[in-house]
């Protein structure tokens, strides 16, 4: 394990639980605030290099959670009505 990943590691440790709480307030949805922030780890750690070393990973973590959210809303399958 580099460096870089355990320091990932570290963070998602400590903050799991509170953006899990963001994503919820985000989504209004247990289900979807579980998807939500699963795509917004992926996406932090694959930018995790850049993000640590500027010192704002969880802002940018938050911002990604809002952003997946608002991604997810506007795929046509969302906007489906029921009949």
């Amino acid at each position: 394990m580099t460096r870089d990943d355990a320091s990932y590691v570290e963070f998602v440790a400590a903050s799991q639980d509170k953006l899990r709480r963001i994503a919820y307030a985000v989504c209004a949805d247990d289900s979807r605030a579980e998807d939500v922030l699963q795509e917004a780890l992926v996406k932090l750690y694959l930018a995790w290099p850049r993000v640590r070393t500027r010192g704002a990973e969880e802002a940018f973590a938050r911002r990604i959670i809002v952003n997946a959210d608002l991604d997810d809303r506007r795929r046509p399958w969302h906007r489906r009505r029921a009949p």
